[in-house]
């Protein structure tokens, strides 16, 4: 059909006035953060995370993490450090977390990659968690039900193990693991997934 000169021009006058008229989706702003350093490594994290003071001198960094959709508490990010050699192993870590998981509805998974500071390795576990509390050695726990827990064995140039923990409730941990792989510049798509040995 063809249109009207006329009626072509005020297709376009409204089509105008339209466009004036309608707000504009503006792109969202990307999150800001701040730059931490840790022993001898660098982390960028969320200006949102609360940096606080360290309760122990193996925790070289320690945030409070915003809670999120109703969760009854913050989630806490930690960076520990047990000296040159110190910490362990990577593979008894990682079981010594499994464990401190229930088994019966326990979700598990692990990935390894490589970031601009080291090779790291990620362990994700979600269920019902034994969350330590106090110092190590007295070996005490809380059940912590519908709780997440990633955690990153970053070692680096020099072959030192930083271990990076993200713990919490569910809601709140799952809402920053994204910031926990940028913190490092790591790659989630670059992962690979992670052989463990048997537990000896």
């Amino acid at each position: 059909m063809r249109v009207q000169p006329l009626l072509a021009l005020e297709i376009t006058l409204l089509s105008a006035v339209a466009a004036s008229v309608l707000p504009r989706a503006e792109a969202a702003e990307p999150a800001k953060t701040q730059t931490v350093t840790a022993g001898e490594i660098k982390l960028t994290v969320p200006t949102t995370w609360t940096q606080k003071e360290t309760s122990s001198r193996f925790r070289l960094a320690q945030f409070s993490v915003p809670k999120v959709g109703g969760d009854a508490e913050d989630a806490e990010f930690v960076v520990f450090f047990f000296g040159a050699g110190g910490g362990g192993n990577v593979d008894p870590n990682i079981h010594r977390w499994i464990n401190q998981f229930h088994p019966q509805e326990r979700k598990l998974k692990l990935t390894s990659g490589k970031c601009p500071q080291g090779d790291y390795v990620l362990v994700d576990l979600r269920g019902t968690w034994n969350k330590p509390i106090g110092p190590p050695i007295a070996q005490k726990t809380v059940e912590l039900p519908n709780a997440r827990v990633v955690s990153i064995i970053l070692t680096a140039k020099d072959q030192s193990n930083y271990f990076l923990r993200l713990t919490g409730p569910e809601k709140s941990v799952s809402a920053n693991v994204d910031a926990l792989r940028a913190a490092i510049a790591a790659n989630a798509k670059s992962e690979k997934d992670y052989k463990l040995s048997e537990e000896h």
